[in-house]
């Protein structure tokens, strides 16, 4: 659980004076100062601790609160009964001003109790970023499709997921950020689940049985009650949802969740809250393709010219390909993208047209490299 000021003021049974608003902001570290400018020892996020014993009139109190609010610290704990009896009016003011986190630390709370408070909740933080790393390695062996069906239950059982899964993907901006709040939307929905990030994308495999009704699981309800919690925090979230399944199809649940969420993004607009496999499109195709060695046949027989023909090279263009179709054919967007010069982009899509003998002015030739792109993404 991210250690937050609200969580650890919360803790050590403080309150707020003013800045309840930003109190959702993470905490990094905590440090004790009696300096009147400590900013240069600062990096923000900290919770600072001070008695304000150089901060004797409220010219000087409102100058230091205006520099640590100017440095992006995360909150100031003021300590009362040594030169101050009270949180001086001047800095409650211009901490009220800024809505910046301010609470006071009685006399008889050491600063020591709320340093060591924090470091052992963050060592918890990276304790749990640890195992959700594992927890990815666990998700890319079950996805890699080289588990017996009983060897997958087995690795997804110790997370509370049993016979039936549905697997929800997120695309936002930080999704490593955002992992640990839906682990605890998750756990507060009571749903087993494993979460971790793939393909770039924050994943949920959830047990699709609900906890509630003892029926099935509605995978596109929870997605969107997820999303509505990560919205006002992570800003665009885009999500998706695989329909109910067996566990052992949990490879296929994924693509149907991705594959989703790729095809309502390529729409340009008027996309769903939550996408779903009625939003498939032509991704349907490559999904119900159940002869993996036959996709993997036609992926080679667009893309292997490319592949082969110029060795280690091949892949840079294949990239370049993937990009370019994906931009929608705009050599700018597709260059900037790819961090490249809309000359040299130009020079490597001849250069497929050559490898390959298709060409880009040829709708049906765009929509084979697109499908084959696609295609090698699902038969890998």
């Amino acid at each position: 659980m991210e250690l937050t000021v609200e969580s650890l003021i919360g803790e050590l049974g403080l309150e707020l004076a003013t800045g309840h608003d930003a109190a959702q902001a993470h905490v990094r570290w905590v440090h004790s100062t009696e300096l009147s400018d400590p900013t240069p020892w600062l990096k923000g996020g900290e919770v600072l601790l001070t008695t304000g014993l150089q901060l004797s009139g409220p010219k000087a109190q409102r100058e230091f609160l205006d520099r640590i609010a100017g440095h992006e610290i995360a909150a100031l704990g003021f300590g009362t009964g040594f030169t101050h009896r009270r949180l001086p009016a001047a800095l409650v003011t211009a901490a009220r001003k800024r809505d910046f986190p301010l609470f006071e630390v009685p006399y008889e709370l050491p600063f020591i109790a709320i340093t060591e408070r924090a470091f052992a909740r963050l060592l918890d933080e990276r304790y749990e970023l640890l195992q959700r790393n594992m927890v990815g390695d666990v998700l890319s062996e079950a996805l890699s499709g080289h588990l017996y069906p009983e060897d997958l239950q087995a690795r997804l059982r110790p997370f509370g997921i049993g016979e039936r899964i549905a697997v929800l993907a997120f695309r936002l901006e930080d999704a490593s950020a955002a992992a640990a709040a839906v682990e605890r939307l998750l756990s507060t929905e009571r749903v087993g689940n494993l979460v971790a990030i793939r393909a770039g994308l924050l994943c949920a495999v959830v047990d699709a049985s609900d906890p509630r009704s003892r029926g099935e699981l509605d995978p596109v309800a929870l997605a969107a009650r997820i999303r509505a919690e990560l919205l006002p925090r992570f800003g665009d979230v885009r999500a998706a949802a695989s329909r109910p399944a067996a566990t052992h199809s949990l490879r296929m649940s994924f693509h149907e969740a991705r594959c989703s969420l790729e095809a309502v993004r390529l729409r340009n607009g008027n996309a769903p809250d939550v996408a779903t496999y009625e939003d498939l499109g032509a991704f349907q195709l490559l999904l119900s393709l159940q002869d993996e060695e036959a996709l993997s046949s036609y992926c080679r027989s667009v893309l292997g010219p490319i592949e082969s023909g110029e060795g280690e090279y091949g892949d840079e263009l294949v990239r370049s390909l993937d990009v370019f179709i994906e931009n929608n054919g705009h050599w700018e967007k597709a260059a900037g993208a790819l961090f490249c010069h809309r000359h040299t982009l130009r020079y490597r899509i001849r250069r497929i047209e050559q490898l390959t003998g298709r060409d880009f002015s040829n709708a049906r030739d765009r929509i084979e490299f697109w499908l084959a792109l696609r295609g090698r993404e699902l038969a890998r």
